[in-house]
């Protein structure tokens, strides 16, 4: 029996409305973050999603969200675990800076190394390990796990010759649903919070 893995990106921060690069540093869930976090959780409860054990990157952001989302979905906040391993991309100095002065080009995966950031290769290695472990905890059930736009991108790059959709949801709260069997993540749905 496959292991179920919902990966949750967090709502809309003021960062993200700034059009700030947010890694490591973070920002609070703006009005639309909150209602989108809500919209989330209203959405899980409308697909009769229900879950094992939920986890969250260590940001404010996430866990914030997941606290809205899931007192929306289930009716009261869940239950869940902190994990630094959730969390985004380290971006290094440019971190909170303008995205206008994030490079564009082929080399972008490595830039941020040289400004004491993460290697995207590096990050992408960080959460399947991570999501390797609470497929270990958890053989056979649900795990919902707040996490990050880059990271979730990354990690359905990693997979995607596995995944059964062509081009998953990544604005805020939108959710990524992953079946694990065999040594394979496979993505076989995405949906937005609405």
């Amino acid at each position: 029996m496959p292991t179920t893995i919902y990966l949750l990106r967090h709502g809309e921060t003021l960062f993200n409305k700034q059009h700030k690069t947010q890694g490591w540093c973070d920002s609070p869930l703006t009005e639309l973050g909150i209602e989108q976090a809500r919209l989330a959780g209203q959405t899980y409860a409308r697909k009769g999603i229900t879950v094992d054990a939920a986890y969250s990157s260590s940001s404010e952001r996430c866990c914030d969200t997941l606290e809205l989302m899931s007192e929306a979905a289930w009716g009261e906040k869940i239950a869940y675990e902190r994990l630094k391993a959730l969390k985004e991309l380290n971006f290094g100095a440019f971190e909170g800076k303008d995205q206008f002065l994030e490079p564009h080009d082929e080399n972008f995966s490595k830039y941020y190394v040289r400004f004491g950031g993460e290697d995207f290769d590096q990050a992408t290695l960080r959460i399947e390990r991570c999501l390797l472990e609470l497929v270990e905890r958890h053989p056979g059930q649900r795990i919902l796990c707040c996490t990050h736009g880059g990271i979730s991108i990354q990690f359905f790059m990693r997979w995607r010759e596995h995944a059964l959709i062509e081009k998953p949801f990544f604005e805020n709260c939108a959710s990524y649903v992953y079946e694990f069997e065999k040594g394979i993540f496979t993505c076989t749905e995405s949906f937005p919070a609405s």
